[in-house]
């Protein structure tokens, strides 16, 4: 194992650090499940659970619709949208707290701490994985067949990678010096997720508001995971490469403030 200074850059530090992220990574998915009775089937199950739960509530109770989509594929509609924004809400939500939690690595001089935003990051895609093969049962199950251009969903999800982990670097720093931010974090992933059209198509959104649901990172990708898992269409590769330099720059800019700041976390802690 290998350990490099954490002023290299992401992508230096992710590859001469990879065994050990391997280790970081397996030992964080079986942590999370740790003493449950149904283990990694709790994977599975969370978000079924929350999908026949919205489902139940907007599509059965309030009769609610996608347009002119036929009313079985709403669970479908509703769950591309949803599994994005767990992925995002999965690596944000633990950001704040990921260094005080891990604050045994702290005070070790060779430990790259970095290297847990990648950790969390991995785990999330762990999931998203599992919510994707979830999504892909049930379209076969509902609609009977998959477009074409279904697979483009890992093109349509790739550029919010870099974007996730310059957030993540950014709010596990401030979150080890300033504990309320993961008291206000949780408050703004609810309130991205109403502020994105998982729910309702932005056709609904009134033109002059549709903004705000822009200012959300998640609505891009939102927007063309349904594109090309739903409507079988292909992605708008101008917008997605666009989004995709603008988390690239993000994401050195959260690992530059992770750097800078990482000498004083041994003082908090």
């Amino acid at each position: 194992m290998t350990l490099v200074r954490e002023d290299q850059g992401p992508f230096s530090e992710l590859i001469e650090n990879w065994f050990l992220l391997k280790r970081l990574i397996a030992r964080d998915i079986k942590a999370r499940y740790q003493g449950s009775m149904f283990g990694t089937l709790w994977a599975f199950g969370t978000p079924l659970l929350l999908l026949f739960a919205y489902w139940f509530v907007l599509g059965v109770m309030l009769q609610a619709k996608w347009g002119a989509v036929p009313s079985k594929l709403y669970p479908v509609i509703l769950f591309s949208g949803l599994i994005v924004h767990l992925f995002g809400a999965d690596v944000l939500g633990r950001a704040p707290m990921l260094i005080i939690e891990n604050g045994t690595y702290v005070k070790k001089v060779v430990f790259p701490l970095a290297t847990l935003q990648w950790m969390a990051v991995a785990t999330a895609a762990f999931h998203l994985l599992i919510n994707l093969l979830i999504l892909l049962a049930g379209q076969l199950l509902i609609a009977g067949h998959l477009p074409a251009t279904w697979p483009l969903i890992i093109v349509v999800i790739v550029p919010l990678l870099p974007l996730l982990l310059g957030l993540s670097w950014f709010l596990s720093s401030i979150g080890t010096f300033l504990r309320d931010v993961q008291q206000v974090i949780p408050l703004l992933l609810t309130l991205m997720m109403f502020l994105s059209p998982i729910f309702f198509p932005m056709e609904l959104v009134p033109e002059r508001y549709r903004y705000l649901m822009y200012i959300n990172p998640l609505t891009l990708i939102i927007v063309q995971v349904r594109v090309v898992a739903i409507e079988g269409s292909w992605p708008d590769f101008t917008a997605l490469s666009i989004y995709a330099v603008c988390s690239v720059i993000f994401m050195y800019a959260g690992y530059w403030w992770f750097c800078r700041t990482r000498k004083g976390f041994a003082d908090v802690i």
